[in-house]
C-alpha cells in the first residue's frame, strides 16, 4: 500500500508530530510506501524524513508557511491569528479546501498512485480537508489529542489519557469511525521496546531505609526536540544552584533547540552534568536515571514505558489536561506551565523527588502501570491497517 501523512513541524510548534508521525512511518515501511507531505521544515528534520522515507513532499512556500505564521495565497488570511498555531485552531473551510487541493497536486506529480491510507496529524486541518482529499485517498487516519473540531475519518487515533478519554470524540467523528483511544495505543519508538525488556516495575519502598545507600540520584532533563521557551535552561539553572545535594545529570535538547551555546557554557561549569545534543540515546539515558524533569506529550509515555517518573513542565496547552490527569492519578507531579512555573517551585520539587524515592518509585509504576507491556513495536500501526482493511 501507498501511506501518506500530512503532518507539520518547526521550531515553533514542535516536533512532536513529525516524530509521532516517523514512529508510525517506520513500523510500516517493509511492506509499504510511505511519502511525507510537509511545510518547510527544520534541516535537520527535513534531512532526517528524505534519509528515512520513500518520498518527502514539500509544500511550496507560496500555499503554505503556517510554521512561520503567512498564508500569502488565502484570501481570507487576516482572519487565521498567530495564535492559532498553538493554540488548535483549524483553518477556515475555504483555506483547507485550498490545501486539500495542493496536497493533491503535489502527490499527482510525486506519484501516479494515490494514498490508500492518509494519516492527517495537524491541529489546523479537520473534516473539510479530509472530506476534500477523499476524493484522492481511499481511506484517512486522523492523528489528534484536542478534540476540538470535527474529522471525517475513518480510523481516529488518540494516545493520551483524559478522564472522560471514551466520551469526548463523540460527535466530532462519523459514527462508523474506528477510534483508537488512550495510552493502550501509544506510539512509542522501537528502541523503548527494545530498552524496556530489561527494565523490571521498582518494588513499592516502605521507608526510606529501604534504599540502598551506595545508591545515587540520577536526574534526567528533557523538554523535546525545540523547548521553544526554554525551559531547560530555567532548569539547570535550578539544579546548578542545589549544593547541598549529591546527583549527577543528563541534560537532553533536540537538533531545533536554539540556545545550544549559552547551555554548553552553563552546563560545562559543572562536572557532574553533562549535555547531550540531538542524541538517539533517550531509552538508554531514561534507564539509568532516578527520575526525569521534562515536558508533557509523548514522552508521558516513553517514561512510563521506561518505568521512570517525571516532573512536568508543560510547554504547550495541549499537554496540559493530559497532564492534569496523571497528575491526579499520582502518574506524575506536575509543576505547571512553562510561562508560569517559578524558579521556587522548580527546585522544591527536585528537591521533593530527591529526599523521597519511595514517592518517586510509586509514580513510575503507577505511570507503567498504564501500558500493555505484552504488544510489540508495531501494533499501533498493525491496528490501523487491520481495521481499515477489515
Amino acid at each position: 500500500m501507498h501511506i501518506a501523512f500530512r503532518v507539520d513541524g518547526s521550531l515553533h510548534i514542535g516536533l512532536g508530530h513529525i516524530m509521532r508521525c516517523l514512529t508510525l512511518a517506520k513500523q510500516c515501511m517493509d511492506e509499504h510506501d510511505v511519502t511525507f507531505i510537509c511545510s518547510e521544515l527544520p534541516d535537520h528534520v527535513e534531512s532526517l524524513l528524505k534519509d528515512s522515507v520513500n518520498a518527502l513532499i514539500l509544500l511550496d512556500e507560496s500555499q503554505w508557511l503556517l510554521g512561520n505564521y503567512k498564508l500569502s495565497d488565502i484570501e481570507s488570511a487576516e482572519s487565521v491569528n498567530k495564535s492559532n498555531v498553538h493554540s488548535g485552531a483549524a483553518l477556515p473551510e475555504q483555506a483547507q479546501h485550498k490545501q486539500a487541493r495542493y496536497c493533491i497536486e503535489a502527490l499527482q506529480v510525486q506519484s501516479n498512485t494515490p494514498p490508500d491510507i492518509l494519516i492527517v496529524d495537524h491541529y489546523q486541518l479537520s473534516s473539510p480537508f479530509c472530506t476534500a482529499m477523499r476524493d484522492y485517498c481511499k481511506h484517512i487516519v486522523v492523528i489528534d489529542d484536542l478534540a476540538n473540531r470535527s474529522h471525517d475519518c475513518d480510523v481516529l487515533l488518540d494516545q493520551n489519557l483524559f478522564e472522560n478519554t471514551n466520551t469526548r470524540y463523540k460527535g466530532l467523528v462519523p459514527g462508523n469511525a474506528v477510534l483508537l483511544l488512550g495510552p493502550e495505543f501509544a506510539v512509542l519508538k522501537e528502541a523503548f521496546y527494545q530498552a524496556s525488556t530489561e527494565i523490571t516495575v521498582k518494588p513499592t519502598l516502605q521507608s526510606e531505609q529501604d534504599i540502598p545507600l551506595h545508591k545515587s540520584n540520577h536526574i534526567l532533563v528533557c523538554f523535546g526536540g525545540s523547548d521553544p521557551c526554554d525551559v531547560t535552561h530555567k532548569v539547570v539553572a535550578e539544579l546548578s544552584n542545589l549544593k547541598s545535594y549529591s546527583f549527577t545529570a543528563d541534560i537532553v535538547v533536540g537538533g531545533a533547540y536554539a540556545h545550544v551555546d549559552a547551555l554548553t557554557t552553563l552546563v560545562a561549569k559543572h562536572n557532574h552534568m553533562t549535555l547531550h545534543h540531538n542524541t538517539p540515546s533517550m531509552p538508554q539515558l531514561m534507564q539509568k536515571a532516578s527520575f526525569m524533569i521534562g515536558a508533557g506529550g509523548s514522552m508521558h509515555w516513553e517514561r512510563a514505558q521506561m518505568n521512570l517518573a517525571g516532573l512536568i513542565i508543560t510547554i504547550a496547552d495541549n499537554q496540559i489536561e493530559t497532564t492534569r490527569y496523571l497528575h491526579q492519578r499520582n502518574c506524575c507531579m506536575w509543576l505547571g506551565e512553562s510561562e508560569k512555573v517559578t524558579s521556587e517551585e522548580i527546585r522544591k520539587a527536585i528537591e521533593f523527588a530527591l529526599n523521597s524515592p519511595e514517592k518517586i518509585s510509586d509514580i513510575a509504576n503507577n505511570a507503567r502501570s498504564l501500558l500493555n507491556h505484552e504488544q510489540c513495536s508495531s501494533y499501533v500501526m498493525d491496528t490501523i491497517i487491520n481495521a481499515i482493511t477489515r
